[in-house]
């Protein structure tokens, strides 16, 4: 099993990153053990690219780690949407902006991924969720958009208001508590594959609600500019760019 995280680097000397030249990547994953033994968990870096000459991705000391959690998350569960090819040429991809595409979407639950209701462990105080979303901007003849979603060239980028939420349901199957993290993202075409990160810490289980079920999901809205595709899982859905993970607080 594993998860990816993605972005194009914009160069040495960028200013938009938190430290100058350098790109922050995060991922997250859920293992679940299919049986009692011993694994190894990876951390693969790789740098892809067309460009002539020597380009190459230095992985920089002191900063960059694989941290791991050894013991067992009861209960917890690993949402991912549906495929969704590099080069959206398989699976279904999901696309916001103008027409033929959709203004807005929700990702792990209208995005043809099967709806999940999460129920908390009954020994849980708290739940915890977080998830990485993936952006691609759809500017002229790239190869990571159909033609039909291609806009004007190279330039502009894309701007988008996501809205992560955990939500608690009533005994009716509706909503009860809302929980969310709430933030406009800028995505870049030079950049053009930028992950957002989101984080639902010690939500409180509402009693009143009459359950422990919840469910996950992310909107996005489409505000101005590129058409913006929503990255699902690649690889025949073994790598996903786009992904959540709900577990107990005990």
């Amino acid at each position: 099993m594993e998860a990816a995280s993605a972005r194009n680097h914009e160069g040495y000397d960028t200013t938009s990153y938190a430290v100058p030249g350098r790109l922050p990547l995060y991922t997250d994953l859920l293992f679940t053990a299919p049986a009692a033994g011993t694994y190894t968990c990876i951390l693969k870096v790789n740098a892809y690219t067309s460009l002539l000459g020597n380009p190459h991705l230095t992985v920089k000391a002191g900063s960059t780690w694989l941290e791991s959690d050894d013991s067992d998350r009861a209960g917890a569960h690993w949402w991912q949407n549906p495929d969704c090819a590099s080069n959206a040429t398989t699976g279904t991809c999901t696309y916001v902006g103008a027409a033929p595409a959709q203004p807005d979407a929700w990702v792990f639950y209208n995005d043809g991924t099967v709806r999940h209701k999460w129920e908390a462990h009954p020994d849980a105080v708290t739940v915890s969720a977080q998830a990485n979303l993936g952006l691609t901007t759809c500017y002229d003849e790239t190869g990571s958009c159909p033609q039909n979603m291609w806009g004007p060239p190279k330039g502009p980028g894309a701007v988008v208001d996501t809205r992560f939420e955990l939500v608690q349901l009533d005994t009716t199957g509706h909503a009860c508590r809302t929980h969310q993290h709430q933030i406009s993202r800028t995505v870049g075409d030079n950049a053009h594959h930028t992950t957002g990160y989101y984080a639902l810490n010690n939500i409180t289980i509402e009693p009143s609600c009459g359950t422990r079920t919840f469910l996950m999901r992310i909107y996005v809205k489409h505000v101005s500019g590129q058409r913006v595709k929503i990255d699902g899982a690649q690889r025949n859905g073994l790598t996903p760019l786009t992904s959540g993970i709900a577990f107990n607080n005990f």
